[in-house]
């Protein structure tokens, strides 16, 4: 019985960790240890039964203490309310773009369906320059050539992958040597080439809603 419990009481990221697949946490599942709170608020940041969680308030993110190069980086993600911006960034500034709260880097887009309706519903059309989720984009100043359809460098899903709200949805990104591969719920469908910048720091965002993380773990791979 003793066993059984254990069983049930295994932290999720333990698991994780356990498995000998090369992957190691980056979230402990207690506290926030080996994270730094670039530009929010003190409490925008917090860990609720097991998870990140993010208020949303103000804009910002929360970023790891070390830069990584090249490595393959999963996470699952969960908006609680219709319509929720957030994002992953990937080989981001230490701190925000001059004038701005977003750190400089390629973002990936975290995006609930809802944010998309609210927008045709406010101009009458669909958006022809972001999608619902899985948009990877460099931001202020990175720059980097968009796989498949796009708008400027701002790389689209393939399809439409992602669950709504407060449905949990997994990413997988793979990046190395200046090139990232973005799958959804176990899908490639989005990604780019030549990405300037292709080290530095990893971070999620705050944008407005509250939004969760769990299981965030990553696999680094050899340098360039």
């Amino acid at each position: 019985m003793k066993s059984l419990l254990c069983l049930f009481l295994f932290p999720a990221w333990m698991a994780l960790a356990a498995e000998g697949d090369g992957f190691v946490p980056l979230f402990n599942g207690r506290d926030l240890t080996g994270w730094v709170n670039a530009n929010c608020a003190p409490e925008t940041w917090s860990v609720r039964e097991g998870q990140i969680h993010c208020t949303g308030q103000p804009t910002g993110a929360l970023r790891t203490e070390r830069q990584y190069e090249n490595f393959i980086l999963e996470a699952e993600w969960r908006h609680l309310e219709s319509g929720g911006n957030s994002g992953i960034f990937i080989w981001g500034t230490p701190i925000a773009a001059p004038g701005v709260p977003f750190l400089r880097g390629i973002e990936v887009q975290v995006l609930d369906h809802g944010y998309a309706e609210q927008y045709e519903k406010q101009t009458g059309k669909k958006s022809d320059w972001f999608t619902v989720h899985g948009d990877v984009f460099p931001i202020h100043g990175a720059t980097m050539k968009p796989f498949g359809a796009h708008n400027g460098m701002r790389s689209f899903p393939s399809e439409e992958r992602s669950k709504r709200s407060p449905e949990w949805n997994h990413y997988r990104i793979v990046c190395s040597n200046g090139v990232i591969r973005l799958s959804v719920n176990g899908k490639e469908v989005s990604g780019g080439e030549d990405c300037n910048y292709r080290k530095g720091y990893l971070a999620l965002e705050s944008e407005g809603a509250p939004v969760e993380f769990r299981n965030v773990r990553i696999k680094e791979l050899p340098s360039s």
